[in-house]
Order: C-alpha cells, then sequence, then structure tokens
C-alpha cells in the first residue's frame, strides 16, 4: 500500500488540486460580486447570498438523492473544469481504492443510508461513478488533517459575560491548505444545506459535498473538531460522516453524545482511506442553544463523554485511556498538545465569567504567551507558527484559519488566516435559518 499512495503522491495531488481549482474563478461570481449581502436566485432552489465576499449558497431539496442531483448541478457549473482534471489526473489511483469503497458503502447502507443516497444523486448530475465518489469522500478527511492539527474550546453560558454559549476552533493544517481555507486566492462558499426531512446546516469546506465540516445547524447545534491519531482499529462511519449526520438529526448535545455512542465509528484503520491510520478519528466538542456543552472522544471500540461549565480540547485522550486508545502520550513526540491544552485551560479559568467574542478574538485564538518558546509564535502556541520551532522548516503547518461560533443568535466569527495577523469577518446566518 505504501507503493501505492506515498509522501510524493500525496504532495503532488494536494498541489495540483490547490492550483487547479484556484485557476478557475467560479463562473458566474464575478458577476455577482459587487452585490453584497443581497440574494439571488441563481438557479431553481439555490440561493446565493454574500457576506464580506464570501459566497453562501443554500441549496434546497426534498431528498438525499435530489440534494446529490442539484449539488452536481452546482458543481458542473462552477468547478467543472478543475474537477474533472482532478478526476482524470487520478482515475487510476481512485480505481485502487474500489475495494475499499466497496465495503464503505456497506457501511453507509446500515448507518447512514441518506448520505449514500446523496452520493448516488451526486454521481447521476456529475457522471463520476459512485465507487470513484465514495473513494474521494474517504479520502478528503485524511489529506487535510494531521497527527497534530487544531486547538478548540467551548464554554456555557455560566463562565461567559454575555450569558450566551461559545465555541471556539483554531483550525490547524499543512500550509499548503492556506491556499484554499485561508481565501488568499478566491473565495469557496457556505453551504446550507436545506434537506426536507432533516435539520438545515451550515457546512464550511474547500470542494463542497466532497468534503467540508458542517459548523451549525438551524437548532443551534454547534461543533468544532481535533484530530487525534489511534491504534484502536475498526470499521464504521468517518468523522466528516458522524459530524453530518449528528448535524442532520440532532437538536441537542444529549443527542449527539448518544447517536456517537451507538452508531459504528471508524477508528485506527491503516489504510488509504486516512494515509495509514494518520487521520482516523477526531475528538469532538458540541455546544448547543440550550448552552449545554459535550466533549465526544471515541475510537471504534471505546467510548467517552463529558459535559462542563467550559472545555478545552486538543490532540490527545482527556477522559479515554490512551493505553487502551493508542492516543499520543505526553512523553510522546507529539508534546505540543499538552502545551496547547494546559494553556487553554489556563486562560478560560484565568478569563471565568468574563469570556465573549472580544476574549476569543484578541486573547485566545492569537495567544503565544506559551509554547516551545515563551511570548514567540511557534508550533506549541494556541496561534502556531512554523517559525521559531525546533523543526523548522520541515513542520509547514500552523494555524490555517479560526471559527468563533455563538449558536444562539447563528453568528459565525470566520479569521481567514492567522488571528494574530488577520481581521476577523462576522457571517450572520440569522437570513439562512430563518
Amino acid at each position: 500500500m505504501k507503493k501505492i499512495l506515498n509522501r510524493g503522491m500525496i504532495a503532488a495531488l494536494l498541489i495540483s488540486m490547490f492550483i487547479i481549482s484556484n485557476l478557475f474563478p467560479v463562473l458566474g461570481f464575478k458577476i455577482l460580486k459587487h452585490h453584497q449581502n443581497k440574494f439571488f436566485n441563481i438557479e431553481k432552489d439555490i440561493i446565493i447570498g454574500y457576506r464580506d465576499n464570501i459566497p453562501i449558497f443554500s441549496i434546497k431539496a426534498r431528498s438525499p438523492y435530489e440534494y446529490g442531483l442539484k449539488s452536481g448541478q452546482f458543481l458542473m457549473k462552477y468547478y467543472k473544469k478543475p474537477i474533472f482534471i482532478i478526476y482524470k489526473l487520478y482515475k487510476k489511483f481512485l480505481n485502487r481504492m474500489h475495494d475499499e469503497a466497496e465495503k464503505h458503502v456497506k457501511i453507509l447502507k446500515e448507518w447512514y443510508p441518506s448520505f449514500l443516497e446523496r452520493l448516488i444523486g451526486l454521481s447521476k448530475s456529475t457522471g463520476i461513478p459512485l465507487l470513484d465518489l465514495v473513494s474521494l469522500d474517504i479520502i478528503f478527511p485524511s489529506f487535510l488533517m494531521g497527527k497534530e492539527a487544531c486547538t478548540a474550546t467551548a464554554v456555557s453560558p455560566r463562565v461567559a459575560k454575555n450569558k450566551q454559549p461559545l465555541i471556539s476552533w483554531n483550525v490547524d493544517l499543512l500550509y499548503i491548505y492556506k491556499i484554499v481555507v485561508s481565501r488568499y486566492f478566491r473565495t469557496p462558499p457556505v453551504i446550507i444545506c436545506n434537506m426536507s426531512g432533516v435539520y438545515k446546516y451550515a457546512e464550511f469546506g474547500f470542494l463542497p459535498f466532497l468534503f467540508g465540516f458542517a459548523l451549525i445547524n438551524e437548532r443551534g447545534l454547534a461543533y468544532a473538531g481535533t484530530q487525534v491519531a489511534v491504534n484502536d482499529t475498526g470499521e464504521g462511519l468517518t468523522s466528516i460522516e458522524l459530524n453530518h449526520l449528528a448535524m442532520e438529526t440532532c437538536a441537542t448535545v444529549d443527542e449527539v453524545g448518544y447517536l456517537y455512542r451507538v452508531v459504528e465509528r471508524q477508528s485506527g484503520v491503516k489504510k488509504l482511506n486516512n494515509v495509514f491510520g494518520v487521520t482516523s478519528n477526531m475528538n469532538t466538542l458540541w455546544a448547543d442553544s440550550k448552552g449545554d456543552i459535550l466533549l465526544i472522544e471515541y475510537t471504534h471500540n471505546y467510548f467517552a463523554s463529558k459535559k462542563a461549565v467550559m472545555i478545552a480540547e486538543t490532540n490527545h485522550h482527556q477522559i479515554l485511556d490512551p493505553n487502551l486508545t493508542g492516543a499520543p502520550k505526553n512523553d510522546s513526540y507529539l508534546g505540543s498538545t499538552y502545551l496547547r491544552l494546559e494553556r487553554a485551560y489556563e486562560l478560560l479559568d484565568q478569563y471565568n465569567e468574563s469570556i465573549d467574542i472580544g476574549f476569543y478574538k484578541n486573547v485566545f485564538t492569537v495567544d503565544h504567551k506559551k509554547g516551545f518558546i515563551k511570548d514567540k509564535p511557534d508550533l506549541g502556541d494556541i496561534c502556531r507558527h512554523t517559525l521559531n520551532t525546533p523543526n523548522f522548516p520541515w513542520d509547514m503547518y500552523g494555524t490555517a484559519c479560526v471559527v468563533i461560533i455563538q449558536p444562539a443568535n447563528f453568528s459565525v466569527y470566520y479569521c481567514p488566516g492567522h488571528p494574530c495577523w488577520m481581521p476577523f469577518i462576522l457571517l450572520d446566518l440569522r437570513e439562512e435559518f430563518r
């Protein structure tokens, strides 16, 4: 397998995808771009609005299959050239994954049939065979996430200055992903999934419908995640599929906790779809509009969750036993995860009962006080930079963007890069969830 998916091939795939996707501007964006903060029906059941140059597409459908069809129509109209150039370049690679894709189809039939129906509709409208789409679905998380990616927190109204729950997510990725996630070239859209029979939700990702995380749904349920490498092995739903299933069916963190506990969860599976186990699963952090927050840690065989008034998470297990799950220990080379978690709790404790959006924008997400080198930006900080790090220039990753969510009023504050360098943009999604 290592001959099939080596570092060079991954790098070539990533570079080609990002260059191609940014060379071809989205058709229609230039026409509509000057109409900021307005809404346009660009075709049946697809509406576009703008928030500070960030396009927000709302796609309405009566069924998962129809949603897949319309998603494919959207992709063909706005991303046809880059998608098919990428698809042609890596068709042989996808063919090699068909055995894994067939196994995953069986898992989707049992645990998430509506997602499979969506992929069938997407296959119909794009002309891309279903097994190739399933292969892409299970590959994409592994290209984006790393062994030590992200810092997230959630706080309840009891410790928040404005008595509203808040959730934060410093999204840490290889710097190559900043080309798209940080929106330096052109702006990929936020997608509003408006599908009958499930909760409406907002999805954030660089290639819609093939990879993206659902951030908040119409009931005010919000999400953040952090990668954790484990060696407990088992097939099941991927981290992204679990994220979407929860957003579609859950209104509270209690419902999310039950869902994650009872479904089959993928973890530690060392194969092509997760770069030999590197990106098999994630810690997840949830907040709901009632003010409850929940941390979930899971592998295929182990599950744990906890509620509290404030929670931070990084890239190891706080509740589960790492001797059972294989998650990083404090004496491992992934030392940054313990540094960042300690600093996160230190800041939350220090600002207890005065935590608000200003705290997250100006104090927490930009923090450089600890880390490997005190008062200098490095990979040990919450705001992570590759500079001033012992392995520089080989550790070329850091904070690609930041999201802060205020679920009670559907507000998403988005920073398109290092928050110590760039300002936040407010995405008010109340109109989309009305």
